[in-house]
């Protein structure tokens, strides 16, 4: 499940086409990831949908059985997805699934540094972790695919995102 702010919807759809179009490596086909299931071939279906929430103030029906389905969540940081009351939504609903763990970052705009200003990339969620009941328990730092120039650059935060999401190591896939 790819979470982004209708500002980065290029990055949504690069990210979106970058994943359901990679092949994991013949080498590591039938292996064990680091969660012990099967390597897949393919990280697909990748599921990006915004159009959801154009007449809503919550969480559309379709949306959290989107996130109850997905394995992962993928959320595109920016000042405007930290901005966004529905990318924060995203990320709240699906760690309290018990899955924050499965949860990746990838920044392309504004600082990780930045926290509380108009230039922090990460929706307050991120910072969030929740117990087995739901309830908000402490704060974590998130570590995030960069694609900036200065960061990761596209190439490596790619490979990082797609290491997290087959679980294995970055270097299992250079």
């Amino acid at each position: 499940f790819i979470s982004y702010s209708h500002a980065d919807v290029k990055w949504a759809k690069w990210l979106h086409r970058t994943l359901e179009t990679y092949r994991t490596p013949r080498r590591l086909l039938g292996l064990k990831s680091e969660q012990g299931g099967a390597i897949p071939s393919r990280l697909s279906p990748i599921f990006r949908d915004r159009e959801e929430f154009a007449t809503s103030h919550n969480l559309s029906e379709s949306i959290r059985d989107a996130l109850e389905q997905s394995e992962n969540l993928i959320v595109i940081c920016s000042p405007q997805a930290a901005a966004s009351k529905w990318v924060n939504q995203e990320i709240e609903a699906f760690k309290k699934l018990g899955r924050q763990q499965r949860v990746f970052c990838l920044i392309v705009t504004g600082d990780p540094a930045a926290t509380g200003t108009e230039q922090d990339c990460f929706p307050p969620a991120i910072h969030q972790s929740f117990d087995a009941t739901g309830d908000a328990m402490d704060s974590v730092d998130p570590v995030a695919a960069d694609v900036r120039e200065h960061g990761d650059g596209k190439a490596l935060a790619r490979l990082k995102i797609i290491a997290g999401l087959l679980c294995v190591r970055l270097d299992d896939l250079r």
